[in-house]
């Protein structure tokens, strides 16, 4: 018997889902899959044990607390401003390997650059064209300009406003990512959302028992084994305990015969671990939670690979002193091989945190928040050779770390027409600069302790004081206008600590001091309004539109920046203004329509007062600045048509250029921002059945990746005509699930996944060179770094 459906709700949303297909996407190499018009009919024992797949709802026990740390598709629905969740299949989507950058690979509008297999090194990301973290491009502007936090806990560092992916770099642990484009209400706002936000939200303390462990086994001898523990409920108290240990090798080799050899031979290692711990207490009138988190990743990084021999540059780098190729072996992905690299540094990020939670209804239908913490980072850079041999700074020890504790405190207050919240928050944040740059060959024979090139050692002091108010106004049940206002203050306080540190250097080499200025100090503020308006004019539908503005520091730190070689009183903060325009639809039942979340929306970024260091391959900085723009589309769907079916696409076009930018006196305005592809798209879908008893989870989907500028280290700016090609990506999955008719032994997981299936050999970023690096014969030439090739996963889950 066929089922009585709704067809308005079912016409809206495939109106909204034939934007997709009416986009032109043939040069992606995809072909949107048709859906048949099966009946779907009442199922029998085995389809209920398979149960409704829930695209970006996350588990029931996320959302057993006042607070919870992911919103529903419903609230999205409902909210004036764009913003992504990200569960457990899309994050599973990147793999067991995946660290934090890589695990946001599907959300529109994200962005990721990275040069490994594994979480453990470093990457970078971008939304809408707005980047953080420090990947390898060239031309990275300073990327500090989205917020990241760890169970709504800001994980940036206050100073720089860096956050590096290695911080989050085990995919088990993670529940679940939110992110929000631009800058947001003032109440979700941290001290760079000039991008966005995006908040991890891992495992949390569940009402009933369990425990999983797992491991994995894959692609260039990677290995990791993870594990959660869940107390459930006793008297009130529930706790979490997750944590996982990952290790193995680059994708890419070192070159046979080359004389700059690794410390570990022919191989680029990798490690990294994470443990987390979280227990809450809930009573009547709320809940009280104390976190902790401890993450490391390490990798030995390699040099860049030129893409042709044409210069003849070689595996074993070239005289410093004469600036020729010293003989052997030709390096390039022509003739050394596409994914052989000479080895550079080693990378290590690391931090630990630990918080408090508390939400109380003091009543007065008013809740009191309050969340307070306490956050260690450190990043170690340890370069051990150079490809200019001979030269002075064969050596690079980056040493820096930073402590930050802080509290915020706020209120929601529900009244018969709105919504009012208000507080603030105070932040306190010391950061040390610490770098040495010296040699330890002859003639020099320096030590880390004693460097005889560039070093540094400066302590800034941040302390940051934002409070702020907004009101969800709702005249009638289908307009929600939210108004809001924040007013931040910055102070700064600088001290230098080179000469106390590197005490011997200061006499013997004192050129090379970075810290050129005495103590200073700075004090910055100001006021960030914003605005977003939903109307739902249908059930279904959701228009909605916003203005928001947010500022931000310049990013301390690297020798020659703001402080050390910029005067205090030549500082200002940085700011962003974003406009967003769209429409969503959301059904969460109708026909074969479930948890189906449709968004579409325009934006546009200006980022002005730009503070856009460029560093050069000795140690040097050219200060520049400037205002970039960003303008685009993003489109997502999600949707389960069928109890056994999982669908979902992500579309984005981009155009990212500077509408003023000047080196040393030069204008480039209109130059596209370097990095940022001018479009990305992935579609995929998962499917469900029973076989013999056990479920199978079968997955395909397909990444999209478009051409982007390249960055040209001659004129020290973005290209104006040269661009990275495009590329696209096939992988395919099957997972599993055996039951297991055992007391508390619920069912082991065995899963299979293949990543870039067709084995596509791609660049993920190329930059001209100067010849600063390889060598002067390189001037000119194209330098990159390959993509990951063909990739495979086999893992082990036992579930109780």
């Amino acid at each position: 018997m066929y089922r009585k459906t709704n067809m308005r709700p079912l016409t809206l949303a495939l109106a909204a889902t034939g934007i997709l297909g009416l986009i032109p996407l043939a040069h992606a190499g995809v072909t949107a899959q048709t859906r048949s018009a099966r009946v779907r009919h009442k199922t029998n024992q085995q389809s209920i044990a398979v149960g409704e797949v829930s695209s970006n709802v996350v588990t029931q026990s996320a959302y057993a607390q006042h607070t919870p740390e992911l919103p529903k598709q419903k609230h999205i629905f409902k909210s004036g401003i764009s913003s992504k969740v990200l569960g457990r299949k899309e994050i599973e989507a990147a793999g067991p390997g995946a660290g934090g950058a890589q695990m946001l690979n599907f959300a529109p509008g994200v962005s990721t650059l990275a040069s490994y297999g594994t979480g453990a090194a470093k990457a970078q990301i971008s939304i809408d064209g707005i980047k953080q973290g420090w990947g390898n491009p060239k031309g990275s502007e300073a990327a500090h300009s989205i917020a990241i936090s760890f169970d709504g806990i800001p994980m940036n560092n206050p100073a720089t406003g860096l956050w590096q992916s290695p911080q989050v770099n085990q995919p088990s642990m993670i529940q679940g990512i939110h992110v929000t484009y631009g800058p947001g209400n003032p109440e979700n706002r941290w001290y760079n959302n000039i991008g966005g936000g995006i908040d991890f939200v891992p495992i949390q303390p569940t009402n009933k028992p369990g425990a999983s462990i797992g491991m994995s086994y894959g692609s260039n001898d990677f290995k990791n084994i993870h594990f959660d523990v869940r107390t459930g409920n006793f008297d009130g108290f529930s706790a979490v305990l997750a944590g996982g240990v990952s290790s193995g090798n680059s994708f890419l080799g070192v070159p046979s015969g080359t004389s700059l050899l690794s410390p570990s031979g022919v191989v680029l290692p990798s490690n990294s671990y994470a443990w987390f711990f979280k227990i809450r207490k809930r009573f009547r009138r709320g809940d009280d939670s104390f976190g902790a988190y401890l993450a490391k990743g390490s990798a030995y990084k390699p040099y860049d690979i030129p893409v042709s021999a044409a210069s003849g540059t070689t595996i074993n780098g070239f005289n410093n002193t004469t600036g020729k190729p010293i003989p052997g072996p030709l390096y390039s992905q022509q003739t050394s091989g596409f994914y052989n690299a000479v080895p550079y540094k080693i990378d290590s990020n690391s931090t630990w945190m630990f918080y408090n939670k508390l939400n109380v209804d003091i009543g007065a239908a008013t809740w009191l928040h309050n969340d307070i913490w306490y956050r260690y980072g450190h990043r170690l850079h340890n370069r051990y050779v150079s490809y200019a041999v001979g030269a002075p700074n064969t050596n690079e020890y980056n040493d820096p770390h930073s402590e930050t504790y802080g509290d915020k405190l706020w209120f929601d207050s529900k009244l018969p027409y709105n919504k009012l919240g208000f507080g603030g928050y105070f932040i306190k944040s010391r950061d040390n600069s610490k770098n040495a740059f010296y040699s330890q060959y002859a003639p020099y024979y320096a030590t880390r302790f004693v460097p005889n090139d560039k070093y540094r050692s400066d302590f800034l002091d941040v302390t940051d004081v934002a409070a702020f108010f907004q009101d969800k106004i709702h005249p009638i049940s289908s307009v929600d206008i939210t108004p809001g206002v924040r007013v931040e203050q910055f102070q700064m306080n600088y001290t230098p600590f080179t000469t106390e540190t590197f005490p011997e250097s200061s006499q013997l080499y004192p050129k090379g001091n970075q810290a050129i200025l005495p103590t200073d100090s700075r004090s910055l503020s100001a006021v960030e309004p914003s605005v977003n308006i939903s109307w739902r004019p249908i059930h279904h539908l959701a228009l909605f539109a916003g203005y928001s503005e947010a500022y931000q520091t310049p990013a301390f730190g690297g020798g020659g920046g703001p402080f050390q070689a910029i005067p205090a009183s030549s500082l200002s903060l940085e700011k962003g203004q974003n406009y967003q325009a769209g429409f969503k639809v959301h059904v969460a039942h109708d026909g074969y329509l479930h948890h189906f979340l449709f968004s579409a929306n325009w934006y546009f970024t200006r980022f002005s007062n730009q503070y856009l260091p460029i560093t050069l391959t000795n140690g040097d900085v050219i200060n520049a600045d400037g205002t970039s723009d960003y303008e685009g589309v993003n489109i997502y769907a999600v949707d389960n048509p069928l109890y056994w079916l999982h669908t979902f696409a992500n579309l984005s076009f981009q155009k990212a250029y500077f509408s003023n930018y000047t080196v040393k006196g030069k204008s480039y305005d209109g130059l596209p921002v370097a990095n940022v592809p001018d479009a990305t798209f992935n579609i995929g879908a998962y499917t469900k059945s029973f076989v013999d008893g056990i479920l199978l989870e079968p997955r395909i989907w397909v990444q999209y990746t478009g051409p982007q500028s390249l960055y040209d280290s001659i004129t020290k700016s973005p290209s104006a005509t040269a661009k990275l090609p495009s590329y696209t990506l096939l992988n395919l999955a099957l997972h599993s699930k055996i039951p297991m008719h055992m007391a508390y032994f619920r069912n082991v997981g065995v899963d299979v996944d293949l990543l870039n299936v067709l084995g596509n050999r791609y660049n993920s970023y190329e930059y001209i060179s100067s010849g600063g690096t390889y060598g002067p014969n390189t001037k000119g030439d194209l330098i990159g770094l390959p993509g990951a090739p063909r990739t495979f996963y086999v893992s082990l889950t036992a579930n109780f």
